[in-house]
């Protein structure tokens, strides 16, 4: 589970002690791309206690700079350019270790699978109050239009994009249907293939509801959807029917939740800042029936092959336009 210290359009889970330090830890942030110019992306100031500044600059050519001040000292982490910003979402991260010292400073493009990396060595910590303020908007801060979501976490790494579901989703176990966030560890889910499995773990996490983390609205009475079902963009969705056979030679495929968007059926869902999430884990990737529709689950098991083959969201074009409700056959 991802240590979120703070998330910009959510509250604080606590108030930070005044000069509270993280000596390690990650400052993410995500932009929408294309910006033009160069410009200040964030930019915090103040002159409590002594002089502390958090800023970030991003010009296409020169490159992209984080500037962090504590009183007297001052660290510019620099990525150069030119930088290759196509339309889309990028993502800044910059994690840093000050007992280790040193820095890593990483940007990530939508479409593009080779990040753009720059490496330092003495880094400062950073106030927890400061990272707080930052993202509750106190303070004189900066915030340019492009800019998605930021935060900060202890981790060193994100959580991986990784199939999820809302809390409230309601899951088939054999005493009837639960809601999601109240799923324990060693509770038995229905499975289609397996009949019911327990739980091995049951991972909640707070997500931002924008950028690489943006969630899908699959709309009622759709894809077999009894209600409208939040998951995330890579939740496998099972799919089947006529059309499935007909193009790919198969009773059932799945197909990525993010790759059946058309405005309708499925929505870009961005309605609220901050996504409450949970990912099961059957120890193996299963399908189960949440809210009426058919998915994945999540699981440790990488290595397993999935229970029926996962398209590729070029592949899913051809049953984009058609009915949801012509491309599912249900189960019980």
């Amino acid at each position: 589970m991802t240590d979120w210290i703070a998330l910009s359009d959510r509250r604080a889970p606590h108030l930070a002690e005044p000069g509270a330090l993280i000596d390690r830890g990650m400052f993410v942030m995500e932009m929408a791309l294309p910006i033009g110019d160069g410009c200040v992306l964030l930019n915090q100031q103040t002159d409590e206690v002594w002089p502390r500044t958090l800023s970030v600059f991003l010009d296409p050519e020169a490159g992209l700079i984080v500037l962090h001040r504590q009183g007297q000292a001052v660290r510019r982490h620099v990525l150069p350019g030119p930088l290759p910003l196509a339309a889309g979402v990028a993502r800044l991260s910059l994690s840093f270790d000050a007992p280790a010292r040193h820095w890593t400073l990483q940007l990530d493009l939508s479409g593009d699978a080779r990040p753009l990396r720059a490496f330092g060595q003495d880094p400062l910590p950073m106030r927890l109050d400061d990272l707080q303020g930052l993202c509750a908007g106190r303070g004189m801060i900066q915030r340019h239009p492009a800019v998605l979501w930021f935060g900060a976490t202890t981790g060193a790494v994100l959580p991986d994009r990784a199939p999820w579901i809302g809390l409230r989703t309601l899951v088939d176990t054999p005493n009837g249907p639960v809601a999601a966030g109240l799923l324990r560890p060693g509770d038995l889910i229905l499975t289609l293939d397996e009949g019911p499995l327990p739980l091995l773990r049951v991972t909640q996490r707070e997500l931002p509801s924008a950028g690489f983390f943006a969630p899908v609205l699959l709309r009622a009475p759709f894809y077999g959807a009894e209600r409208d079902l939040l998951v995330s963009a890579d939740q496998p969705v099972m799919l089947s029917g006529t059309l499935v056979e007909y193009h790919f030679g198969e009773d059932e495929v799945l197909i990525p939740a993010g790759a059946l968007i058309d405005g309708r059926k499925a929505l870009a869902e961005h309605r609220r800042a901050v996504t409450q999430s949970v990912a099961l884990d059957l120890g193996c990737p299963a399908l189960f029936t949440a809210d009426g529709c058919v998915l994945m689950s999540d699981g440790a098991d990488r290595l397993t092959p999935p229970p029926r083959r996962i398209l590729a969201p070029y592949e899913a074009k051809p049953l984009i336009g058609h009915s949801g409700r012509t491309l599912v056959r249900g189960f019980g």
